[in-house]
């Protein structure tokens, strides 16, 4: 059950296609609800996608350079400004319920949700 889901959160990175970036982290926000946070400064929403299929989370950024902007010359670039594709394996039974981009962290929401007949019952003893 939940040592097994713990454990996928814990091995999500086995499946990044890439380089480490963006960083990111994995919190635990109660028994059935999780956070993913990525380091993703310099992206607005337009140029993020994060999609869910079956129990796979992938989360692109692409960032399209304005052609009638100049080019800034940097004396140092530290914040990297590439784009990017990361890959969760997500465990069984966990959504994606939603996602907020503020001050250049990209929070996506999970939720474990147990299907009725998948959880544990009780069951009573005839006298």
């Amino acid at each position: 059950g939940m040592d097994r889901t713990l454990r996928d959160m814990y091995n999500f990175n086995t499946r990044v296609t890439g380089s480490n970036y963006p960083p990111y982290n994995i919190t635990t926000v109660d028994d059935d609800h999780y956070d993913i946070e990525l380091a993703i400064a310099g992206f607005g929403e337009e140029d993020i996608t994060v999609t869910q299929k079956d129990d796979d989370l992938e989360v692109k950024g692409n960032v399209v350079k304005d052609k009638d902007s100049t080019e800034d010359i940097y004396l140092h670039k530290g914040i990297a400004n590439r784009s990017f594709t990361r890959k969760f394996k997500l465990g069984q039974y966990v959504q994606v319920t939603g996602c907020d981009l503020k001050n250049g962290m990209l929070t996506i929401h999970l939720e474990k949700v147990i299907p009725e007949e998948e959880k544990p019952r009780v069951i009573p003893i005839n006298k």
